[in-house]
């Protein structure tokens, strides 16, 4: 029997907006009591965007900026004009900047659904 796995909805979607040069870190976290274990990704423009998503020292309710222990920043590139999005295991909670040439990046925490 095959596996299937549900992910739902845990957060709203936050859209950052796409330059040439990095732009403003997004805090990015569950809404009310779920626990965050993945994240959506869509680049629906034309060119590529490089994410980097540092972890937020002190979890859900931390203000300010992100704190990351060494070897703990990731970067990943999404490709061109992406019809689905691209699912990527992540902190409970995390800060993210993206850099590309213009255009929006939409960002939606997602969570098994149990």
């Amino acid at each position: 029997m095959a596996a299937t796995n549900v992910l739902r909805f845990i957060g709203p979607t936050t859209v950052i907006g796409i330059s040439g040069t990095a732009s403003t870190a997004t805090t990015i976290s569950p809404s009310g009591n779920n626990q965050m274990d993945y994240c959506a990704f869509l680049n629906p423009t034309a060119n590529i965007v490089t994410i980097n998503i540092v972890p937020v020292v002190g979890g859900v309710g931390t203000a300010g900026a992100a704190t990351a222990a060494s070897g703990t920043t990731n970067q990943i590139v999404l490709g061109v004009s992406m019809q689905t999005p691209m699912v990527i295991a992540v902190p409970p909670v995390f800060s993210i900047s993206a850099i590309g040439t213009s255009g929006s990046l939409y960002v939606t925490p997602v969570g098994d659904q149990s």
